[in-house]
């Protein structure tokens, strides 16, 4: 089944740092110029701001551009409606794409009190459509938001201008609970870094139908977009790639068995429940990321992740893909790319013009 949807790349900035923000555009010039549709960057703290270097981009690069995610507890929510309104008027008119969740546990988690992420979403999604459609909002009806930001519950906001594109917003999150929501208030699903074992697993078909079915009963008629993100090492070095991939699988195995994957589906990924017991454990004994890469072997890389050489890739590539077309997903974004973007991204193009 040949996939008919859009390409798009993810740059993940976590796992290319060295790169500035001219290059960030330099590479964001080069997927445009690759045929890719958009391109997503996400948002962590301690790395280059998300929407300082979407704003570079739109100043020069015709693609559009989205968050994947952004994180509601890092900023004030009418601040964000500004920045958004105000980065939309460099797009050209091009959709921007508001990718919105909680943020990852192992990371921000860690950095951030995570209070109410249902409810944390939920009302900065409503609270910026309201801003961006030019509403006046009174955080009253937030309070949520209104707590973790300090802001007095009878003020009211509205902001002093319009987008210029449409702003779409798309949920982050891979929860039941959090796609109800998606289906009920966003403008579809970005299904991230467990896309690979949500699949395999056979867990996704039943997400994205709580998620379809909401958007049918509350958003009657809407025409809903689902993006999945797939995870990518690809070099030409097979190696290289494979262990660029390697601190990923153990964050995504780790994650996975933290949701509750049981025995029977970490099996259907190709995965021992005693490999990941022994992953745990070293985790638990103050283990390293990189200390926990160093347990991964070879082979089990692919249990949710794509990497290797060219062709290899291309080969992991073609049921996935087929998979993507089935679900009836929009557009697939390849994250992470691997351990040189430059050669990674014309790699890519490649072997997709092979399937």
């Amino acid at each position: 089944m040949k996939y008919r949807g859009e390409f798009a790349l993810k740059f993940a900035l976590q796992s290319a740092s060295q790169h500035r923000l001219p290059d960030l555009v330099r590479l964001a010039q080069l997927a445009s110029g690759d045929g890719f549709k958009q391109v997503w960057v996400n948002d962590n703290l301690g790395q280059r701001n998300v929407l300082v270097v979407l704003t570079a981009m739109a100043a020069q690069v015709p693609i559009k551009l989205g968050t994947s995610i952004l994180v509601p507890y890092f900023r004030n929510p009418v601040d964000v409606a500004g920045s958004l309104a105000a980065l939309s008027e460099l797009t050209d008119g091009r959709e921007l794409s508001v990718g919105i969740a909680r943020g990852e546990a192992a990371l921000a988690g860690r950095q951030i009190a995570m209070l109410k992420p249902l409810a944390m979403v939920r009302e900065t999604t409503l609270m910026l459509r309201a801003l961006l459609g030019g509403e006046t909002v009174s955080f009253r009806d937030f309070p949520v938001c209104a707590a973790y930001h300090h802001i007095h519950l009878e003020q009211d906001f509205r902001l002093a201008f319009a987008p210029a594109a449409p702003i779409r917003f798309y949920c982050g999150g891979n929860a039941p609970k959090i796609l109800k929501i998606a289906g009920e208030i966003m403008d579809g699903a970005l299904i991230g870094d467990h896309y690979i074992p949500l699949v395999r697993s056979g867990r996704l078909d039943h997400l994205l139908t709580i998620q379809r079915s909401a958007a049918a009963e509350r958003q009657s008629g809407k025409n809903m977009f689902d993006v999945c993100e797939l995870d990518i090492a690809i070099a030409r070095d097979r190696q290289r790639a494979l262990e660029f991939a390697k601190p990923f699988v153990a964050n995504i195995l780790l994650g996975l068995a933290g949701v509750g994957y049981s025995d029977d589906e970490m099996r259907a990924l190709g995965v021992e429940p005693k490999f990941v017991s022994a992953l745990k454990q070293a985790r638990a004994a103050g283990a390293t990321v990189q200390a926990l890469a160093s347990l991964i072997p070879d082979e089990l890389v692919r249990c949710c992740y794509v990497a290797g050489g060219p062709e290899e890739c291309r080969d992991q590539l073609a049921p996935l893909l087929a998979e993507a077309e089935r679900l009836k997903f929009g557009q697939v974004a390849f994250a992470k790319l691997g351990p040189d973007w430059n050669e990674a991204m014309p790699l890519l193009r490649q072997q997709l013009d092979h399937l």
